[in-house]
């Protein structure tokens, strides 16, 4: 994998770790650090020599040189600012890399063995001036490779082992610790190299190589073997980057908790329970039995002007002037208010004790993000816009049904009205003038004048009709609630998926951190 798409990766883990709530201010100095040093390129890499005051860094490029490079002596600190020492061939070409260093002291060589590799004589890291270690510091980020030079008296020094090597080694890998001044301890000289070996394997550097020196008599040649050793400048680049790529993408994952693996903080099985618990809740503030009352309520109201006859007009008339139809026939109303009828308390518990159960396995720095992510408000406010979408989505057209057959009793109901009135007419007749009427034989009744008999079966048809028209407008009715109930119930659960899509967020970032950190450790390692 190119060094390119190693940091591709990295700045996706960098953005997931970011959704999480990580502070993500190194990864990205990283980032940006890897990127533009990739995009300088160059035919020599950068090897910095590190070391505190007085091991003899100066000392030693100046025998790798064989002439004076940088200024050696008793005062202390001696090296102010980083000095490079560069092949001439390489000079014109590494000027953008030495600008971006900030390094303004340079001197060239012919020596075709160094002809890769520019090196840096950088201050002391324990010096008395401040600023010489926040040059160390600003520069180890941008080179290449070090040398990291001690002495019989501070190889076991806190300064190096604990605040440079260890913290390096997993992000240099090529580096190289030297004991300087070998002549002063003789033929103890392999005992302290194995014994600073074990200080660095102990202090978590242990596949860095130690070699032994006494750069004032001018025997460096471990040193000179290590770096001339033909290496190729693009190998030593590509490799540096890869690894801080894989380092920045490990620490990332390792305040995430998710180094290992990334198990979703909420279980299906967890989730689906919770959903459950909210959806009844969110059902009840609803209240769909209320909702069919006032569907089943409405179909009747329409029914009456179509099927009541001449009556079915006024009796709806009357029905909405005194407002009942908005109390209690307006089903797309009586949705709107559902605020009315409850708060969101009981249906946001579900989600409260869920983050309270999840919230101690999640580490200290994303605790921020999940919590805030789920709290009160904003569960209350995602229930409740859930709630209204699923209203306007679920119940786009409430009109009650109109069949053919309210047309039908109701022009049947016409007729049963005009023949009352004609009945009632020839009623009045007969008992003001008295003219001669049949009559029909009915069991048990014996003769019955035919007005009334015709009165009797109208009116008898009439409540027929009626018994007719509320069962169908009541059939009818309950099957539009259900269908009222289906729909608004599928699309409520739909959306109150979107409740839980902060934590879905939160596990998917984690997901992606992971893979990303298991890619780059995978697959990003230089040419190593």
């Amino acid at each position: 994998m190119t060094s390119a798409s190693c940091l591709a990766l990295l700045e996706q883990a960098i953005d997931a770790a970011e959704h999480l709530g990580l502070d993500v201010a190194d990864g990205r100095s990283i980032l940006a650090t890897a990127r533009a040093r990739l995009g300088l390129g160059g035919s020599a890499y950068v090897l910095a020599i590190v070391g505190g005051t007085g091991v003899g860094k100066s000392t030693l490029l100046n025998a790798l040189a064989k002439e004076s490079v940088s200024e050696a002596g008793a005062r202390r600190p001696t090296t102010n600012e980083p000095i490079a020492w560069i092949s001439r061939d390489s000079r014109e070409e590494a000027r953008p890399l030495l600008e971006w260093l900030g390094v303004h002291e340079v001197y060239e060589h012919d020596r075709p063995a160094f002809r890769n590799v520019a090196v840096l004589d950088l201050p002391d890291i324990d010096s008395t001036s401040h600023d010489h270690r926040a040059k160390v510091d600003e520069l180890l980020p941008r080179v290449d490779a070090v040398v990291w030079v001690t002495d019989p008296e501070k190889y076991r020094d806190a300064v190096l082992h604990r605040g440079y090597t260890s913290q390096w080694s997993t992000r240099v890998p090529r580096q190289l610790v030297v004991l300087n001044k070998s002549d002063r301890i003789g033929g103890d000289a392999a005992s302290v190299r194995e014994h600073l070996a074990a200080s660095l394997r102990e202090d978590g550097s242990p596949g860095v190589p130690v070699a032994v020196a006494s750069a004032r008599e001018g025997d460096v040649g471990e040193v000179r073997d290590w770096i001339a050793d033909g290496v190729e400048a693009k190998r030593v680049i590509s490799t540096r980057i890869a690894a801080e790529a894989r380092s920045g993408a490990r620490e990332l994952a390792t305040r995430a908790g998710v180094r290992d693996q990334a198990q979703p903080l909420v279980s299906e099985e967890r989730r689906s329970r919770a959903f459950a618990d909210v959806a009844r809740e969110a059902f009840a503030i609803v209240d769909l039995v209320g909702l069919e009352r006032q569907a089943i309520a409405a179909t009747r109201l329409a029914a009456r002007p179509r099927g009541a006859g001449p009556f079915g007009h006024l009796t709806a008339f009357i029905y909405r002037a005194s407002g009942r139809d908005r109390v209690a026939a307006d089903p797309q109303g009586y949705l709107l208010h559902w605020r009315e009828r409850g708060t969101l308390a009981r249906a946001a518990e579900p989600i409260r004790g869920l983050v309270r159960e999840i919230l101690p396995a999640v580490p200290p720095e994303a605790r921020t993000r999940v919590a805030s992510a789920t709290e009160g408000s904003e569960i209350d406010g995602r229930i409740a816009r859930a709630i209204d979408a699923a209203i306007a989505t679920g119940t786009t057209d409430l009109r009650p049904p109109s069949p053919w057959l309210w047309t039908l009793i109701g022009t049947l109901q016409y007729i049963v009205t005009a023949g009352l009135v004609f009945t009632g007419l020839w009623l009045a007749t007969v008992f003001l003038i008295h003219p001669p009427v049949g009559s029909v034989d009915v069991p048990l009744l014996g003769p019955v004048p035919t007005p009334l008999v015709m009165l009797s079966a109208l009116l008898l048809a009439g409540y027929v009709l009626a018994r007719v028209l509320g069962f169908d407008a009541g059939r009818r009715g309950r099957a539009w609630a259900d269908r009222i109930r289906r729909n608004l119930s599928r699309e409520l659960e739909r959306r109150l998926g979107d409740v839980f899509a902060p934590l879905a967020a939160i596990d998917a970032a984690r997901a992606r951190l992971f893979t990303a950190a298991r890619d780059i450790e995978k697959e990003c390692r230089g040419d190593e």
